[in-house]
């Protein structure tokens, strides 16, 4: 398994497609949300995934919010669930928010039923569920 992290300006056409791919799987057809997916935040994100003989494993995008560093669109696909795949997962975005951004605070917005799986890491929710994109979410903030 090998990790990658890249900007969008680095993402071969085969990577993008294979992102991209994975998130409508999981966040629209999976979870049965339509939505915009695909959105203006790629530009700006660092993108973190890890891969197999050239198929995506697990997928999540870094990027800076107003006084924070947050992620998004966590996933592991089908083939990869069960495997401990997503904690490794969250254990390299932090390691990356270490190396590439400069804020003590992260912040994210977690969709409700993960909350236990992120206060593992450290994140404490805060505030009330709200529902954004049809899901329920609350956010959640580790102080580093």
């Amino acid at each position: 398994m090998e990790w990658k992290v890249k900007t969008f300006d680095q993402i071969t056409r085969d990577e993008l497609w294979a992102i991209y791919y994975a998130r409508v799987q999981t966040f629209v057809v999976e979870q049965k949300r339509p939505y915009q997916e695909v959105d203006d935040v790629d530009f700006n994100a660092l993108h973190i995934w890890a891969e197999e003989d050239g198929k995506l494993l697990a997928y999540a995008r870094v990027f800076h919010g107003e006084d924070h560093t947050t992620f998004g669109r966590v996933l592991t696909t089908p083939a990869a669930r069960g495997k401990g795949l997503g904690k490794k997962l969250i254990e390299k975005v932090l390691e990356e928010i270490d190396e590439h951004f400069n804020h003590p605070r992260v912040e994210i917005d977690s969709q409700d039923d993960k909350e236990n799986f992120y206060a593992k890491f450290g994140f404490k929710a805060v505030g009330d569920v709200y529902t954004f994109h049809q899901t329920p979410h609350i956010k959640m903030i580790l102080e580093k």
